[in-house]
């Protein structure tokens, strides 16, 4: 049975509309994350599992395994090669999904920020990744411990600055497969003269990141159709190590508040 820790709640589907202001109150730091359990079932996390076995193409290389769809980090400030991924991504994921992902995602997110318009941003016409899946291998020593703020140096995120309150953003992950052990989110308690609430100074936080074994952590184990959301922008964590023989994939990307505050933006 899922259990979550202090300042994370679960949802069940029935019940989301009674959660109407989570969002908000997660980007506050009220909570540290939710899991909305049963978005998608098993029997279309194993379907889109078995397509994507199948796909030979948009994969890219990282540390931990590959991803597919092409992430937004580093792309500098020319992103044509990003938005051409872009589209054949979204054409490519509507083809294999069971079900419609966007459409799900924007209308739990919608429930989950008061009805605020759910919104993929995009430049002259050309739409942002919605999200990317991530296969993390086993025994390739699990994603790193990262910030969502550490990357807001890179001018990929020129654009997004403008429409977005991007410092404290959230991100979010589908379950779409579990590894057989190891794999959990995990999230690093620092306090905050180790690392300050809204930091993006690089040289701090890669400080932070140096004591982070002398704090404590929470760990999160969502199962596979859970929906996780949390502030992954100013809360260290990482995933852990994948053992066993199977992959640990996830789809997801970030969420961030309109300047206005009258929007939520996704993309990856």
């Amino acid at each position: 049975m899922l259990k979550v820790p202090e300042k994370w709640i679960i949802i069940k589907g029935e019940s989301i509309n009674k959660y109407s202001d989570v969002i908000s109150q997660t980007y506050q730091g009220e909570l540290e994350g939710i899991v909305v359990t049963g978005v998608f079932s098993q029997a279309e996390m194993l379907a889109l599992k078995t397509k994507l076995a199948t796909k030979k193409t948009g994969f890219y290389p990282t540390p931990y395994g590959e991803t597919w769809g092409k992430i937004l980090v580093a792309q500098g400030n020319d992103k044509s090669d990003y938005f051409a991924a872009a589209e054949k991504f979204r054409a490519e994921l509507k083809e294999i999904f069971p079900t419609d992902f966007e459409a799900t995602i924007k209308s739990i997110v919608r429930q989950l920020s008061g009805n605020k318009a759910v919104e993929l941003p995009g430049e002259q016409g050309r739409a942002y990744t919605p999200a990317t899946i991530r296969f993390a291998y086993p025994n390739h020593g699990g994603i790193p411990i990262h910030i969502g703020n550490e990357f807001l140096h890179d001018s990929a995120y020129n654009y997004l600055k403008e429409i977005a309150q991007l410092v404290d953003g959230l991100s979010y992950f589908v379950v779409v497969n579990k590894a057989e052990a190891g794999g959990e989110l995990i999230l690093y308690d620092l306090p905050a003269e180790r690392l300050k609430k809204s930091e993006t100074d690089r040289e701090k936080i890669r400080e932070a990141k140096q004591s982070i074994d002398k704090f404590p952590r929470k760990i999160i184990v969502p199962e596979i159709g859970d929906l996780v959301i949390f502030q992954g922008g100013s809360i260290l964590h990482c995933i852990a190590d994948i053992l066993g023989n199977e992959t640990r994939i996830t789809i997801g990307g970030s969420l961030a508040l309109s300047r206005d505050r009258e929007k939520v933006y996704y993309w990856s």
